[in-house]
């Protein structure tokens, strides 16, 4: 019998399917906009058949247990607030719905109106800010619901340390926030595109913080947020499983 591939290679695996989807979904769009029709619908095929195989990737990881994410042996925290969080997240998935609503159908009449007057201006011009916008709402819709019940499956979970990793440049990464827990293990975890970001509290070691979920479902709660008072949520996706090992922990200085 071949021997299961490790949780690091599937995240790997998953990570190039996606990318694979992008690129196939990107060359589309432009074939789109020249009017190819055939490189069109081959880059649709590829795009499709690449997001099924990261889908396949997925579900192998969400059969690895809790623990793999957060220390289940040391117990939910039950402050005050953090049980109804779960259902905000499923208002805030719900508030997206008229602006990914809006793009989807001002883009489909863009691109129909760039294929009847046979000129790529419409397509290009408002085309490419609608499908972005489509993508952020339809990624927010879903995405905050199924933070909704991976929290509410895990619970939230105290963090000891934070420390927030903050890129510089143009085409930096987004920042990455390493956790440590009260068992001595660690996790890091990469933000995600949100109006809800971790970069301000970068620097500071003594933020009172919450994590839960699993994989790329899931969110650090902080105690506020730069402008807004409360509970502050900033979703988040593991870059790979806790680890207890000092060899490979992330260091906090």
């Amino acid at each position: 019998m071949a021997a299961q591939p490790s949780l690091p290679m599937l995240l790997d695996r998953r990570r190039m399917s996606y990318l694979a989807t992008m690129g196939g979904a990107v060359l589309s769009f432009a074939a789109g906009v020249m009017f190819h029709v055939v490189v069109m619908a081959v880059a649709l095929l590829a795009a499709g058949i690449a997001f099924v195989i990261a889908l396949r990737y997925g579900r192998k990881v969400r059969r690895f247990p809790v623990e793999t994410w957060l220390p289940t042996e040391t117990g939910v925290a039950q402050e005050p607030g953090l049980e109804v969080q779960p259902q905000r997240f499923r208002v805030m998935s719900l508030l997206a719905i008229p602006l990914s609503g809006f793009c989807v159908v001002t883009f489909g009449l863009v691109v129909w109106l760039s294929m009847a007057t046979r000129s790529p201006a419409p397509a290009i011009i408002l085309g490419i800010p609608l499908a972005f916008g489509s993508v952020g709402g339809s990624t927010a819709l879903v995405g905050w619901n199924r933070r909704a019940r991976s929290v509410r499956k895990t619970g939230w979970h105290k963090v000891k340390v934070v420390d927030i990793e903050v890129f510089e440049g143009r085409a930096a990464p987004l920042p990455v926030i390493s956790i440590g827990f009260e068992d001595g293990s660690t996790i890091r975890l990469r933000t995600i595109m949100s109006t809800y970001g971790a970069a301000y509290q970068a620097g500071r070691r003594d933020v009172e913080a919450w994590v839960g979920g699993e994989d790329t479902a899931m969110v650090v709660l902080f105690e506020h947020g730069r402008f807004r008072k409360g509970l502050y949520p900033v979703p988040v996706k593991a870059i790979g499983p806790r680890t207890t090992s000092q060899s490979s922990a992330p260091v906090f200085t």
